[in-house]
């Protein structure tokens, strides 16, 4: 027996998640809030702690970043497949479907860094391929033709805290058949992947194999919920969409699991942009040319270094049940000797925090049931109690044996608490409490 075999055993003496599969079904996994809640570590605990699914599927697009930690030190970052492609010998293929957009350089990277054989790769010919003009006309550098025009500020979406990876514009040129638009079937260097998806799952899944679908970014970001919008993505984050988005009928859906934080974010509202390229700047591009951290650094100081600041805009409010919160607040009161450190996978900024909210989750609950089980998953434990930060345990379904934990549970899910099955503990993988 190999050593990732022996791992793998000794992992299944603790953990099963097979329960959250069905033969014949997709099963989801999905952020309930506005993102970044350790989505990538959901999907990749659920994959590797079960031998009953088959594949894997998503339409993600590469404003979404995905973390996977493992005990063995890899870190993974998807943006292209899903949080399993590391485990290339347990799935028989990854899709990615027609409402999907990928970034060609991404897509090769994740490729190289977790081995994913090319034979188990499959992506849609509609997939569409973002293009460099896409974040450029989000930044106001170009017109929708790709043409040079002159900035007046970061962007025309800056003020909604957007990515400005593009994606939303990419998706417009395909609504419009602008002549722009690129797609898989037009890249000869993705030929080889090319086929039915939408096809190829449902064969699958009348075959009996279930299939994991993860869905990008979060259930807030729905541009077409009235609370949020326009601080939204270009789609909804919903199970419903996601297989819009997939093109394949909802008689296939299974089990959904809600993944939710004990301390939702929403992105940072300020953007930081080059004065010459009209680039937006990461916080460890202002750090270095000012020489001053994000929170004392002054206009002044800004404008010698060559940075504009642009903030004028938000990236939205919460739930009518949320207040926005102070990070060392939170690292005090959780008992956190090194303070938290939440920076955006993508812009690189502070995260915006907020208190939990009940509203969210039934929210979240009411417009993704599926007709089979909703399930609920809560990560970031450590935030509620520094001391359980990486503890690894399968208890009794309520039973988190932890008495400032399960406090917080009776007063921030009540009646919903019956409904969660997993409690992530830390960044890594198997950092995880189940509940069975």
């Amino acid at each position: 027996m190999s050593s990732s075999s022996a791992f793998r055993e000794v992992l299944h003496l603790m953990f099963d998640t097979s329960f959250v599969f069905t033969p014949g079904k997709l099963t989801f996994t999905l952020d309930g809030g506005a993102g970044s809640s350790g989505k990538g570590k959901l999907g990749s605990f659920l994959c590797q702690n079960a031998e009953n699914w088959q594949f894997a599927c998503n339409t993600f697009m590469p404003q979404a970043a995905h973390w996977v930690k493992l005990d063995d030190g890899r870190k993974l970052l998807y943006k292209s497949f899903n949080s399993c492609a590391y485990l290339a010998d347990r799935y028989e293929k990854l899709f990615i479907g027609p409402g999907a957009a990928i970034q060609l350089e991404e897509f090769h990277r994740e490729i190289d860094e977790s081995r994913i054989p090319r034979k188990k790769i499959g992506i849609s010919p509609l997939t569409a391929i973002l293009q460099a003009i896409d974040g450029d006309f989000e930044k106001e550098k170009c017109d929708l033709d790709g043409n040079p025009i002159k900035a007046e500020g970061a962007g025309y979406l800056a003020k909604t805290g957007t990515t400005a990876k593009g994606c939303g514009v990419n998706r417009a040129r395909r609504l419009i058949r602008h002549r722009m638009a690129r797609y898989a079937h037009q890249v000869p260097e993705l030929k080889e992947f090319i086929c039915d998806v939408p096809e190829e799952i449902m064969q699958r899944l009348d075959d009996g194999q279930a299939g994991l679908f993860e869905i990008a970014q979060g259930f807030q970001l729905s541009y077409l919920l009235p609370k949020f919008y326009p601080f939204t993505t270009s789609r909804n984050c919903t199970v419903a969409a996601g297989l819009d988005d997939l093109m394949v009928p909802p008689c296939y859906a299974g089990n959904v699991v809600l993944n939710f934080r004990t301390y939702p974010i929403r992105i940072n509202n300020n953007k930081y942009v080059d004065m010459k390229s009209r680039n937006h700047l990461t916080m460890d591009d202002v750090i270095s040319r000012t020489g001053k951290p994000l929170d004392i650094v002054t206009r002044d100081e800004l404008e010698v270094a060559g940075i504009e600041l642009d903030d004028k805009g938000s990236s939205g409010h919460g739930y009518e049940d949320q207040q926005e919160i102070n990070w060392d607040d939170v690292a005090r009161a959780c008992g956190s000797p090194t303070g938290i450190d939440e920076i955006t996978s993508e812009t690189k900024l502070p995260r915006r925090g907020f208190t939990f909210s009940k509203a969210n989750v039934e929210h979240a609950i009411l417009h993704n049931r599926a007709g089979q089980n909703v399930f609920l998953s809560l990560n970031f434990a450590d935030y509620v109690d520094h001391k359980l930060l990486g503890h690894r345990d399968r208890r009794p379904e309520g039973d988190v044996e932890q008495e400032v934990l399960d406090r917080w549970l009776q007063e921030n899910l009540g009646r919903r608490r019956e409904m969660l099955k997993f409690i992530g503990t830390g960044p890594k993988t198997d950092d995880m409490i189940q509940l069975c």
